[in-house]
């Protein structure tokens, strides 16, 4: 299925629910658990009314395609969004818009019943120069990022999935000047993450990436971590819908806003990741 394009100016929200931060931020909400249909009706509603997607993973529960999403009410550059491509015509649409001046801002994959789909988005906002890719295997996916951050890449997004129990991965690198130092790591088990995730913020890194995923029954992160200046974050993993719920309402009444959730299977069940950022 298709959204409509836009132009012109460790927890998660259950079911059908959401929550809009007005004070001192711009308006934003987030939805979890949503099914395809509910999705794009959840869309069309609120891009009715100025709301943008800022941010879109998709996973299964019990082999159905299922849903997360966050939306903000903010001046944007001209956008477009679909979820439920195949990957040919995943590569259709990003010929086609990168052909009318859109880049790449998100893509996250997932797979149901062995058939591997994609969400994503792109936007008219200026960037530097910047390469896409996706359906890698580890092995070719560590090829590509010694290669591009060889040449002063940076990897700002990525995305775990499995094909036919083995991990795959869809990934962004964007050349910036002067970047901040940064590590990334993928293949990482639950322990592995949180080892990492606790070094790394010892020494100053924020985690601005987390995507979760399952091979073989074994669920997995990739992260991206930076080392620089921001507000406060929290970020959580491996949490059900309801621990999500709670936390997510716990942390939002204390002025932070949720910037990225990874939705993921563990089992038939949906486990979730989320990072959320201080805005007041």
């Amino acid at each position: 299925m298709r959204f409509s394009l836009i132009t012109g100016a460790l927890a998660l929200l259950a079911g059908v629910q959401s929550l809009a931060i007005e004070e001192r931020a711009n308006p934003w909400q987030a939805r979890h658990g949503l099914t395809s249909p509910q999705l794009q009706s959840v869309f069309n509603d609120l891009t009715s009314q100025g709301y943008r997607l800022n941010y879109i993973s998709g996973y299964t529960i019990n082999d159905v395609p299922t849903f997360a999403a966050i939306f903000e009410k903010k001046s944007s550059p001209s956008w477009v969004a679909y979820h439920g491509m195949t990957a040919t015509d995943y590569q259709n649409k990003f010929n086609t818009y990168v052909s009318q001046g859109y880049r790449l801002v998100l893509v996250n994959a997932y797979t149901v019943l062995g058939v591997d789909y994609y969400t994503a988005i792109w936007d008219k906002s200026a960037s530097d120069s910047w390469v896409a890719r996706h359906r890698m295997t580890g092995a070719e996916y560590q090829s590509e990022f010694n290669t591009y951050t060889s040449q002063g890449y940076k990897l700002v997004h990525v995305s775990g999935y499995a094909i036919v129990n083995n991990a795959y991965y869809a990934a962004l690198w964007v050349k910036i000047n002067n970047a901040p130092a940064w590590v990334a790591h993928h293949g990482m088990t639950s322990a592995d993450y949180q080892s990492k995730f606790d070094s790394y913020g010892s020494q100053g890194f924020r985690l601005t990436l987390v995507s979760g995923y399952q091979v073989n029954n074994v669920v997995y992160y990739a992260a991206i971590w930076e080392k620089s200046a921001g507000p406060a974050y929290y970020a959580r993993h491996g949490l059900t819908s309801g621990q999500y719920q709670s936390e997510f309402d716990r942390i939002v009444a204390q002025g932070f806003q949720l910037k990225v959730v990874s939705g993921y299977d563990q089992g038939q069940s949906d486990r979730y990741a989320a990072i959320w950022e201080q805005i007041h």
